[in-house]
């Protein structure tokens, strides 16, 4: 089935074909011949174009490079095929509840750095965002470190999330300095944004959303 998550609207959804343009057969693949493909598919939610790029499945029939597959053919060839991306990258909603807004800026941009796997990126943004974080707490002298552990001192982190973010401060300083040697990868990226939500919590929504909750349920 044709399904992803859209780039613009943000659901995982169905797509339907409109054109699918052959980009060359996979060698050695006949006589169940397989092709790589392009897709123009508009999102069932929002009806806005996205592409995926992948393998159609085996079969006997012949399909000319280079060619444009329209209308039944398309829907075919879309709906079966084996999807390797999308374009544009999805741009995955982020909950920012409770968090200032110039803080979840850089956390909702460090999750679209990871969208399109600019993992470099992801790190420089969660540097700032506990930067942004400590500043926000009134804490704005000293270094990264001692910011850290001036939110851990003032009781805003918990000391598992201090230990947390000096692994980000270590990589984070790699990147930083120009380190070019060192290349950041998906886990690392990804490891970054969980640090970012455990200090978010601990600093902003985990009393927030207590409060919340405690509040919504003295007026029932």
């Amino acid at each position: 089935m044709l399904a992803g998550i859209c780039a613009f609207c943000g659901n995982q959804t169905h797509f339907t074909a409109r054109t699918a343009f052959v980009i060359k057969v996979v060698p050695d693949s006949y006589p169940q011949y397989q092709y790589e493909i392009e897709v123009s598919a508009t999102c069932d939610a929002c009806q806005r174009f996205n592409s995926a790029l992948g393998l159609t499945r085996r079969a006997n029939r012949s399909l000319n490079e280079g060619s444009i597959l329209e209308g039944a053919m398309a829907v075919k060839e879309g709906e079966l095929m084996t999807i390797s991306s999308w374009s544009p990258s999805p741009m995955l909603p982020v909950d920012v509840s409770f968090v200032p807004e110039a803080v979840a800026a850089y956390l909702i941009e460090a999750h679209n750095a990871l969208s399109v796997g600019a993992h470099r990126a992801v790190l420089l943004l969660v540097r700032s965002l506990i930067e942004a974080t400590a500043r926000q707490s009134h804490i704005s002298d000293g270094s990264l470190v001692q910011k850290i552990n001036a939110m851990f001192e003032a009781g805003h982190l918990r000391k598992g999330t201090k230990d947390m973010a000096h692994a980000l401060r270590i990589l984070g300083n790699d990147m930083a300095h120009g380190e070019i040697e060192v290349a950041p990868n998906q886990e690392d990226a990804e490891d970054a944004l969980t640090i970012a939500r455990f200090v978010l919590d601990d600093v902003y929504v985990a009393d927030a959303r207590r409060a919340d909750m405690m509040a919504r349920r003295s007026s029932e």
